[in-house]
């Protein structure tokens, strides 16, 4: 008897640490995505998919084209990223890009404007998510890898980040949510700049203008999509 009560003692100091470790890789547990998806917990009913409120940028940009279509997107943080997880409560994703109207080599191109929407299952889920994005922004964007500085303030709804002008310029992102639809819209003038020297003293100035001139783009863009997106919402629950 003894054994068996030392052996059910490890199994179950196993499914704890096991439990532990699950739950610090992800967001939350299957059972509870289920439970989520589902009234009268889900808000998510209604709402358009991930894809149309991506092709929703095109509308509110319409003097850039498409550059890559709305395509499927998983929101996993993976390296680079400091944070490793998957999110839970996703409903659908869906990413797209836009870019100045023309012909250009990829590092070539004037205004690159890229744009992840994710619909969660609750507006808790979409806070969460963007609580993180936060954190993963505050150290180096997930994507590129590249250092990031954070412009805007406390007060704003909307988080704003240029990339550090000791490494390039030009590249500003904006990451927020309406409800539990939550974006991720990061703009980037091209050509892209020469990368700046590890032991370069000071940031170059004319990086610093071209951060400056893309984070008001990336402000205004941003600012017209969630004007757009909010509408949306509001038609799906009437």
């Amino acid at each position: 008897m003894l054994v068996l009560a030392t052996v059910a003692i490890l199994l179950c100091a196993v499914a704890l640490r096991a439990t532990e470790l699950y739950t610090t890789r992800y967001q939350s547990l299957p059972v509870s995505d289920w439970v989520e998806s589902r009234p009268p917990l889900s808000e998510s009913a209604g709402i358009p998919s991930a894809a149309d409120l991506a092709r929703g940028l095109a509308r509110t940009m319409p003097l850039l084209v498409i550059g890559d279509d709305v395509r499927p997107w998983t929101p996993v943080f993976g390296p680079p990223a400091a944070i490793q997880r998957s999110m839970g409560g996703v409903r659908d994703a869906s990413r797209m890009t836009l870019v100045s109207p023309g012909t250009f080599a990829a590092d070539q191109i004037p205004v690159q404007m890229r744009l992840y929407t994710v619909v969660f299952d609750r507006t808790l889920r979409a806070q969460e998510w963007v609580g993180l994005m936060s954190r993963e922004m505050d150290i180096r964007d997930p994507d590129s890898g590249l250092n990031q500085v954070r412009i805007s303030g406390p007060d704003e709804a909307d988080g704003v980040w240029i990339v550090s002008p000791r490494q390039t310029g030009g590249i500003a992102t904006v990451v927020g949510h309406r409800g539990p639809v939550a974006f991720d819209l990061q703009v980037t003038f091209g050509p892209t700049p020469a990368p700046v020297p590890p032991d370069a003293p000071v940031a170059r100035p004319e990086l610093v203008d071209l951060s400056a001139r893309a984070e008001t783009a990336a402000r205004q863009a941003a600012a017209s999509y969630a004007d757009w997106l909010t509408t949306q919402l509001n038609s799906s629950r009437s």
